[in-house]
Protein backbone atom coordinates (compact mmCIF):
# COMPACT_ATOMS: atom_id res chain seq x y z
CA UNK A 1 0.00 0.00 0.00
CA UNK A 2 1.41 3.37 -0.93
CA UNK A 3 1.94 6.16 1.59
CA UNK A 4 -0.40 8.43 -0.40
CA UNK A 5 -3.30 5.97 -0.28
CA UNK A 6 -2.70 5.36 3.43
CA UNK A 7 -2.74 9.11 4.13
CA UNK A 8 -5.89 9.62 2.07
CA UNK A 9 -7.66 6.74 3.82
CA UNK A 10 -8.47 5.04 0.51
CA UNK A 11 -7.30 1.55 1.39
CA UNK A 12 -9.67 -1.23 0.41
CA UNK A 13 -10.27 -4.30 2.50
CA UNK A 14 -10.65 -7.79 1.11
CA UNK A 15 -14.38 -7.59 1.84
CA UNK A 16 -14.70 -4.41 -0.22
CA UNK A 17 -12.75 -5.94 -3.10
CA UNK A 18 -14.90 -9.07 -2.89
CA UNK A 19 -18.10 -7.05 -2.96
CA UNK A 20 -16.88 -5.09 -5.96
CA UNK A 21 -15.78 -8.28 -7.72
CA UNK A 22 -19.14 -9.98 -7.16
CA UNK A 23 -21.02 -6.88 -8.36
CA UNK A 24 -18.85 -6.70 -11.49
CA UNK A 25 -19.22 -10.44 -12.12
CA UNK A 26 -22.99 -10.23 -11.68
CA UNK A 27 -23.18 -7.32 -14.12
CA UNK A 28 -21.09 -9.21 -16.66
CA UNK A 29 -23.20 -12.36 -16.30
CA UNK A 30 -26.42 -10.37 -16.71
CA UNK A 31 -25.13 -8.78 -19.92
CA UNK A 32 -23.87 -12.11 -21.23
CA UNK A 33 -27.04 -14.08 -20.47
CA UNK A 34 -29.24 -11.29 -21.78
CA UNK A 35 -27.38 -11.29 -25.09
CA UNK A 36 -27.48 -15.11 -25.31
CA UNK A 37 -31.20 -15.38 -24.45
CA UNK A 38 -32.39 -12.40 -26.52
CA UNK A 39 -35.97 -12.80 -25.31
CA UNK A 40 -36.98 -9.16 -25.13
CA UNK A 41 -36.45 -8.69 -21.37
CA UNK A 42 -32.99 -7.19 -21.73
CA UNK A 43 -34.05 -3.61 -21.07
CA UNK A 44 -35.04 -4.35 -17.48
CA UNK A 45 -31.82 -6.20 -16.79
CA UNK A 46 -29.70 -3.41 -18.21
CA UNK A 47 -31.57 -1.00 -15.93
CA UNK A 48 -30.42 -3.12 -12.97
CA UNK A 49 -26.81 -2.64 -14.00
CA UNK A 50 -27.39 1.06 -14.50
CA UNK A 51 -28.99 1.28 -11.03
CA UNK A 52 -25.95 -0.45 -9.50
CA UNK A 53 -23.57 1.97 -11.24
CA UNK A 54 -25.58 5.07 -10.34
CA UNK A 55 -26.04 3.84 -6.76
CA UNK A 56 -22.31 3.30 -6.42
CA UNK A 57 -21.55 6.73 -7.79
CA UNK A 58 -24.15 8.36 -5.51
CA UNK A 59 -22.59 6.55 -2.54
CA UNK A 60 -19.18 7.80 -3.65
CA UNK A 61 -18.14 4.15 -3.71
CA UNK A 62 -17.98 4.05 0.10
CA UNK A 63 -18.71 0.61 1.52
CA UNK A 64 -21.71 1.63 3.63
CA UNK A 65 -23.42 3.29 0.66
CA UNK A 66 -22.42 0.48 -1.68
CA UNK A 67 -24.05 -2.04 0.67
CA UNK A 68 -27.31 -0.07 0.54
CA UNK A 69 -27.06 0.32 -3.24
CA UNK A 70 -26.52 -3.42 -3.80
CA UNK A 71 -29.39 -4.23 -1.44
CA UNK A 72 -31.60 -1.89 -3.47
CA UNK A 73 -30.52 -3.58 -6.70
CA UNK A 74 -31.34 -6.98 -5.17
CA UNK A 75 -34.84 -5.74 -4.39
CA UNK A 76 -35.15 -4.45 -7.95
CA UNK A 77 -34.00 -7.88 -9.21
CA UNK A 78 -36.76 -9.60 -7.22
CA UNK A 79 -39.39 -7.18 -8.55
CA UNK A 80 -38.19 -7.65 -12.13
CA UNK A 81 -38.27 -11.43 -11.65
CA UNK A 82 -41.87 -11.19 -10.38
CA UNK A 83 -42.81 -9.16 -13.46
CA UNK A 84 -41.24 -11.69 -15.79
CA UNK A 85 -42.70 -14.73 -14.00
CA UNK A 86 -46.23 -13.31 -14.09
CA UNK A 87 -46.02 -12.26 -17.74
CA UNK A 88 -48.36 -14.32 -19.94
CA UNK A 89 -45.63 -14.97 -22.49
CA UNK A 90 -43.47 -16.67 -19.83
CA UNK A 91 -46.13 -19.33 -19.28
CA UNK A 92 -46.05 -20.19 -22.99
CA UNK A 93 -42.35 -21.09 -22.93
CA UNK A 94 -41.61 -24.65 -21.78
CA UNK A 95 -40.32 -24.41 -18.19
CA UNK A 96 -40.40 -20.63 -18.60
CA UNK A 97 -41.62 -19.87 -15.10
CA UNK A 98 -39.07 -22.19 -13.49
CA UNK A 99 -36.22 -20.74 -15.57
CA UNK A 100 -37.28 -17.18 -14.73
CA UNK A 101 -37.36 -17.97 -10.99
CA UNK A 102 -33.98 -19.71 -11.22
CA UNK A 103 -32.39 -16.88 -13.20
CA UNK A 104 -33.80 -14.21 -10.87
CA UNK A 105 -32.93 -16.15 -7.72
CA UNK A 106 -29.30 -16.69 -8.68
CA UNK A 107 -28.76 -13.04 -9.54
CA UNK A 108 -30.60 -11.84 -6.44
CA UNK A 109 -28.30 -14.04 -4.33
CA UNK A 110 -25.24 -12.55 -6.05
CA UNK A 111 -26.43 -8.97 -5.43
CA UNK A 112 -27.10 -9.86 -1.77
CA UNK A 113 -23.64 -11.44 -1.43
CA UNK A 114 -22.11 -8.25 -2.78
CA UNK A 115 -24.16 -6.18 -0.31
CA UNK A 116 -23.06 -8.41 2.57
CA UNK A 117 -19.39 -8.00 1.70
CA UNK A 118 -19.73 -4.22 1.38
CA UNK A 119 -21.52 -4.19 4.72
CA UNK A 120 -18.69 -6.19 6.30
CA UNK A 121 -16.18 -3.70 4.90
CA UNK A 122 -18.23 -0.80 6.30
CA UNK A 123 -18.37 -2.40 9.76
CA UNK A 124 -14.59 -2.62 9.75
CA UNK A 125 -14.44 1.08 8.89
CA UNK A 126 -12.48 0.71 5.65
CA UNK A 127 -12.79 3.95 3.72
CA UNK A 128 -16.21 4.82 5.10
CA UNK A 129 -17.27 8.00 6.77
CA UNK A 130 -19.47 8.13 9.79
CA UNK A 131 -22.08 10.68 10.76
CA UNK A 132 -22.28 12.28 14.17
CA UNK A 133 -25.64 12.57 15.90
CA UNK A 134 -26.03 16.09 14.49
CA UNK A 135 -25.55 14.86 10.90
CA UNK A 136 -22.06 16.27 10.34
CA UNK A 137 -19.72 13.94 8.50
CA UNK A 138 -16.25 13.06 9.66
CA UNK A 139 -13.60 10.45 8.98
CA UNK A 140 -13.49 7.56 11.50
CA UNK A 141 -9.95 8.44 12.62
CA UNK A 142 -10.85 12.10 13.34
CA UNK A 143 -11.49 12.83 16.98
Amino acid sequence: MSEASRAAGTTMSGAYRGGAAIAALTSFLIVWTTIVRDDGTGGGFFMLILAAAVGGYAARFRPDGMARAMLGVAVMQVLLTLLIVTAPVTAQVPDGVFKAWLFGGVFTALWLASAALFSAAARRGHGSRTADWDGTRRFPDDT
